[in-house]
């Protein structure tokens, strides 16, 4: 009994919706959102090699065919480039497409980021496709007049995603933007979540970015709502003192009022 009560309380600690109101209706709400912006936008669609998950949707601000953005970069567009979260094993790109919406209104370009998922692909390879993403959006802005400044985005466990895609990027990725996010996954190990991810302890740690290189990150936003699971709150906490403790530039931003699903409502 006690042994069933341990791993209750651990899938419990990292089950976001338990901690959340009306996960369905948000997740609706905010798919129907981005379906309908989508619809009036026509944003270009990417695909990366034979995964059909493996894709993104390129908002492009009026006028980026035509003449050059002033907005930013001197004649360059910027970019706010975003990966969905989903535990790596839900959702696809177009559960962020809502998004593009504030960034177009700047003046910027965004860019929803999908990769496949677990447990037919890992996540290694989901990374290698966010990181191909990035820069195929980067590619396809560059043919159309010029990319300037980029912001890599990512919520839940698209955060450690984005962490490992700015990491590799060296310098190609200028700030991040880390939502509610998981960043160690070692807590993972031992509850139901694992299971079509399929991770040991090594394996967990050398994919967490709180072990990683902290130094070699750019200046890092990270978001935490006030109804998150404890254990996500912990972790953005802990997140945002690692990097400053390495030396890097960071902003703990804890949004009231928000859950893990709607806080991005709140960005």
């Amino acid at each position: 009994m006690a042994g069933r009560d341990v791993q209750a309380a651990r899938d419990h600690a990292y089950s976001p919706s338990r901690f959340a109101r009306g996960v369905e209706a948000t997740l609706a709400r905010q798919a129907h959102a981005g379906r309908a912006l989508a619809a009036r936008h026509r944003p270009l669609e990417l695909v990366d090699g034979d995964d059909a998950d493996a894709r993104l949707d390129l908002f492009l601000p009026e006028g980026v065919s035509g003449r050059m953005s002033e907005s930013e970069g001197g004649g360059s567009w910027p970019l706010m480039a975003f990966i969905h979260g989903g535990y790596w094993q839900e959702l696809d790109h177009t559960a962020s497409d809502f998004l593009a919406e504030r960034y177009l209104a700047r003046g910027m370009a965004f860019a929803s980021l999908g990769y496949g998922l677990a447990p037919g692909t890992a996540i290694e390879t989901m990374i290698a496709q966010c990181a191909r993403g990035l820069a195929m959006a980067r590619e396809a802005l560059e043919a159309r007049g010029g990319a300037g400044r980029v912001i890599l985005g990512g919520h839940s466990a698209g955060a450690q995603l984005a962490c490992r895609v700015a990491a590799e990027a060296k310098g190609e990725v200028d700030e991040l933007l880390l939502v509610s996010g998981v960043y160690d996954l070692t807590p993972l190990v031992d509850t139901y979540i694992n299971a079509p991810l399929g991770l040991d302890r090594t394996r967990a740690r050398a994919l967490s970015p709180r072990f990683g290189d902290l130094a070699g990150l750019p200046p890092c936003r990270v978001v935490i709502a006030e109804r998150d699971p404890p254990a996500f709150r912990s972790q953005g906490r802990d997140f945002a003192v690692a990097l400053e403790a390495a030396g890097g530039v960071v902003e703990l931003t804890d949004l009231a009022g928000c859950d893990h699903f709607d806080v991005l409502d709140h960005l």
